[in-house]
């Protein structure tokens, strides 16, 4: 059976509140919650985090589905259609000079596990400047189901909403998924690049959590023999 059709519509500052609602979720995991640490700023961070980016980044690109009046999901795609953007990154660090590692902590919550962050994030960046520095492409940095409307085709409707950008300019898609979206992303043609697994019993938790790079090539790509 193939999934309802949702209409996807753009996400205003208005909708902030909401969003930031909706986006705490996945920081319930135990990942999240020794990432960030306090329980107080955990709930600080979606609309800290949402806020700057709808209105500092002009690569950003949120949509929502809005079921019986009630958010049922979110997305955040990043375009970059520049190749050298991960040289804008590098020439700020530059510029930051002996200081520029505090000011990376300073973005960090208040209260979070700066050794975490700094292994978890390091990875995450890191990655995508090695794998997709140097070319055009389409990020996906989130994408939430609220678990009411998980099963009803509302991820499925907001992954084919942005992929169909990625095909009009012909480009590929990153994303780094967590185990509970990697098998959606299976289905919708990305591809596992590399994982990365952070040891949680280091930092007082129980478990190792696992985050997968993926490559969603772009439509004109052909594989090797």
């Amino acid at each position: 059976m193939s999934s309802p059709t949702y209409e996807i519509l753009p996400i205003l500052r208005i909708d902030l509140a909401s969003i930031s609602e909706i986006e705490i979720l996945p920081l319930k995991r135990e990942v999240s919650r020794i990432v960030f640490a306090s329980p107080i700023q955990l709930q600080r961070v979606p609309h800290t985090r949402l806020k700057k980016s709808l209105t500092e980044d002009p690569t950003t690109r949120f949509a929502k589905v809005v079921i019986g009046g009630k958010l049922a999901g979110i997305a955040q795609w990043n375009l970059h259609l520049d190749p050298n953007w991960h040289l804008k990154d590098e020439k700020k660090e530059e510029e930051g000079g002996a200081d520029s590692q505090d000011k990376k902590n300073k973005n960090f919550p208040p209260g979070a596990n700066v050794e975490a962050c700094e292994e978890f994030f390091g990875w995450m960046y890191g990655a995508r400047k090695r794998i997709m520095g140097g070319q055009k492409f389409l990020l996906l940095a989130l994408l939430i189901t609220r678990p009411e409307f998980q099963g009803r085709g509302v991820g499925s409707a907001l992954l084919k909403d942005g992929l169909a950008v990625a095909d009009k300019y012909n480009i590929p898609v990153w994303l780094e998924a967590s185990p509970r979206g990697y098998p959606v992303y299976k289905k919708f043609g990305f591809q596992d690049v590399e994982h990365f697994d952070l040891d949680l019993s280091k930092y007082g938790g129980s478990t190792v959590s696992r985050t997968v790079g993926m490559l969603r090539p772009s439509k004109g790509a052909t594989s090797s023999a």
